[in-house]
């Protein structure tokens, strides 16, 4: 598979998403920040130090909303101001949360992670909750007992929703009159699932964190392709450039190869579909 390096040495790159001049942005997820790269220049660094980012959406209001340690914060890209949005679930801190996507209304659904007991304690984390956070900043818990909740994506009708969840397989949401989710089916069973994208044919693609593979799944579930590329992880993807053709990987390092966390862009015959901002009060 040919690809393209946008960044490179880093340890474990998360939370890719490209608006529409084109401009990259990235996590670290174990080493800290948050980065972008606009076309031509140098990669920047938006926010320095902050851990975990495992997700991010692009706000309306040209802010940053931005996952990791200790909840939601919305962040200037210029500046590197940031503003705590969620830090709690019924009245409970949040250790971390991981992916979010925003949709069609100006909220977003994410999910949280317990990245202390992984990365601080070397246990099995607690369950995680997926929840949804409307424009108006109401939080409704939809699950509990998420094993690593990760990527999310829309269908391109916006009717259906697909949850990533690590360890158990990526799972189908019916998307109900008022957009909240009822019981999900398993739509593809993968033990190493990490972020996803849909494209606009409906397939659904899917990074494998362990087994450094790239799936993509037809509407029906029916795997349709297969793709690996020469790095120690697979992290997430999200579509980008002008034609929404351009797939972006972000890479993880480890123990024997560290550094090799960045970002990659392949080509797709397939354009993808332009992800929702949020419009948060």
């Amino acid at each position: 598979m040919e690809f393209v390096v946008v960044a490179d040495g880093f340890q474990f790159a998360e939370a890719p998403r490209v608006d529409e001049e084109g401009t990259v942005y990235f996590s670290d997820l174990t080493g800290g920040g948050y980065y972008r790269r606009k076309s031509g220049r140098a990669i920047e660094t938006v926010l320095r130090d902050r851990l975990w980012i495992g997700g991010a959406v692009l706000d309306e209001g040209g802010s940053i909303i931005c996952s990791g340690k200790g909840g939601l914060i919305r962040v200037n890209p210029d500046s590197g101001a940031a503003t705590p949005i969620l830090t709690e679930l019924d009245g409970v801190p949040i250790i971390a949360i991981n992916d979010i996507e925003a949709d069609g209304s100006g909220g977003l659904f994410g999910g949280t992670v317990d990245f202390a007991a992984v990365f601080e304690r070397d246990e099995v984390p607690d369950g995680g909750r997926l929840f949804y956070l409307s424009r108006e900043g109401v939080v409704c818990v939809l699950r509990d007992g998420l094993a690593v909740s990760n990527g999310l994506g829309f269908s391109p009708d916006g009717r259906m929703l697909y949850h990533s969840e690590s360890t158990a397989g990526i799972w189908a949401y019916s998307l109900g009159q008022y957009g909240m989710p009822g019981r999900p089916d398993m739509f593809a069973r993968i033990d190493d699932c990490d972020g996803l994208a849909v494209d606009s044919e409906g397939g659904v693609w899917v990074a494998c964190w362990r087994s450094a593979r790239i799936l993509r799944y037809r509407p029906d579930g029916a795997l349709d392709r297969t793709m690996t590329l020469p790095f120690p992880h697979l992290v997430s993807v999200c579509f980008g450039g002008p034609d929404l053709t351009d797939l972006y990987v972000t890479t993880g390092g480890n123990a024997e190869h560290p550094g090799k966390g960045g970002v990659v862009r392949i080509k797709t015959e397939v354009p993808g579909l332009r992800p929702c901002k949020s419009r948060l009060i």
